[in-house]
């Protein structure tokens, strides 16, 4: 009798744990979702935080790197700061490589990064581990801005007829991070439907007016016209050139870097209402009849 009692025992405590294991394992302690790509490594560079990772397609057109200051309870939003051109490296051992720069000292930071393919299919990584620079040549929280400041009562008049903003308003505040011109450059934010693009501005960075009068026609690719746009604000994009390999001969695109967005909000040039979305509706002439020659038959 006693034999069966401590084989029942030992059965129930054999199944206890194999179903605290089989938990454990399928909880992955909310580190881990199967859906997600493997997430990237991060740590400590000088007075940066450098992401660094691989990525098994070689058709891989470029990647996006994301941060979230999680210092925090309330998580601050996913930042977008970075796009890596895998063209621009040499490509044998297929990592890539990136240094944030644009971080406070002792705030957590944590990241993904998703893979844009040439297909157009795109896939992100997990969340990487938390980690923070302690290193005293970084800015504290708070103590200089990496993004554009907009002054109270900035904001872009929307001239329909000519496809325009017009800032009213004083100047936007040019960010401590990128007083450098020759390395930041303004570029403004469109959002329409899902294609959501950065474009630089046109015109000398230092030059007030290159914010000011900012012809949209000749800005925005035509994919946007006739749609409803939203501007979602400003960043400073910094682009950044390299050889792939030592014997070429001309330098390609390696990194897109973005300082934080500055949202800045836009109205109507006549009436005055903010507006949350505007068209732009060039005009065109209307199509004209066949007049060519050509047949696909033809010998």
């Amino acid at each position: 009798m006693k034999k069966n009692n401590i084989s029942l025992f030992a059965l129930g405590t054999m199944v206890i744990s194999l179903t605290i294991i089989s938990t454990l394992i399928g909880c992955k302690f909310n580190l881990s979702d199967n859906k997600y790509l493997p997430r990237p490594d991060i740590r400590v560079n000088k007075n940066a935080l450098c992401i660094q990772g691989s990525y098994v397609n070689s058709d891989t057109k470029y990647i996006n790197i994301y941060r979230q200051d999680v210092t925090d309870t309330s998580f601050s939003s996913i930042e977008r700061i970075a796009i890596i051109f895998p063209a621009g490296f040499d490509q044998k051992n297929q990592t890539y490589y990136y240094d944030d720069e644009n971080i406070f000292k002792s705030r957590k930071y944590r990241y993904y990064v998703r893979f844009v393919e040439a297909d157009g299919s795109k896939n992100r990584t997990e969340w990487s581990e938390v980690l923070q620079n302690d290193d005293l040549s970084l800015p504290n929280n708070g103590s200089k801005s990496f993004a554009y400041t907009i002054p109270s009562g900035s904001v872009y008049k929307y001239k329909k007829e000519a496809m325009a903003f017009e800032l009213e308003g004083n100047d936007f505040i040019v960010p401590d991070a990128f007083t450098d011109f020759s390395k930041y450059k303004p570029a403004l934010v469109f959002e329409c439907e899902e294609n959501v693009q950065a474009i630089q501005l046109r015109g000398d960075p230092t030059d007030p007016d290159t914010l000011a009068n900012i012809n949209l026609k000749d800005l925005i690719p035509s994919d946007f016209f006739y749609k409803e746009i939203k501007l979602l604000g400003i960043v400073g994009q910094k682009q950044q050139m390299g050889k792939a390999n030592p014997e070429d001969e001309e330098e390609t695109l390696q990194y897109i870097t973005w300082t934080p967005l500055a949202a800045i909000k836009i109205k109507d040039d006549g009436v005055g209402n903010e507006l949350t979305t505007f068209m732009l509706e060039p005009l065109h002439g209307e199509d004209g009849f066949d007049y060519s020659i050509d047949s696909d038959n033809e010998n």
